[in-house]
């Protein structure tokens, strides 16, 4: 603990309660220290936590951009999946309930491919909905015979581009 050779020292003054001094001679003297080194240790120990703080508080701030810029990306990417999933997951639903109501008509079709069709502009539609709006349309009977309807032949409104 002793100061290097070719350190230069400058003396300064402390002064302590006198239950803090006497336990600074108790702790020096069982450490067979002079009060001096033991007093620069504990400024040493100090300086150092607080440097370590400060760094702990830089490297924590870059930690949590990295996991931000991480997360940013996965959120995207699944947001992307999950908008695939509903387009797929609504064009099935239409489709299943088109098949089963052909099944009851056999007149309303010639082709799966405009059951198909008709599937997908209406997963289109019901992916462009709020959530609200979404849940009206499979909770009210109107709107929901209308879409299926439409499925089953009653509307030509079926864009080439599908």
């Amino acid at each position: 603990m002793l100061l290097a050779q070719a350190e230069k020292a400058v003396q300064i003054t402390v002064k302590l309660p006198k239950k803090q001094y006497e336990a600074l001679k108790k702790y020096a003297a069982a450490k067979h220290l002079s009060m001096a080194d033991i007093v620069r240790a504990f400024i040493q120990k100090g300086m150092s936590v607080e440097a370590y703080t400060e760094e702990i508080d830089f490297i924590t701030s870059i930690i949590r951009q990295e996991i931000k810029v991480a997360i940013d990306g996965l959120s995207n990417r699944l947001a992307g999946l999950a908008s695939k999933d509903l387009i797929m997951s609504a064009a099935a639903y239409y489709s299943t309930i088109a098949i089963i109501t052909d099944l009851i008509d056999t007149n309303r079709y010639t082709t799966f491919r405009e059951i198909e069709k008709k599937a997908r502009q209406l997963a289109v539609e019901y992916m462009k909905m709020k959530l609200t709006d979404a849940e009206k349309l499979f909770l009210s009977g109107d709107a929901f015979e209308q879409n299926i309807e439409r499925l089953r032949g009653g509307d030509a409104d079926v864009s080439p581009d599908l």
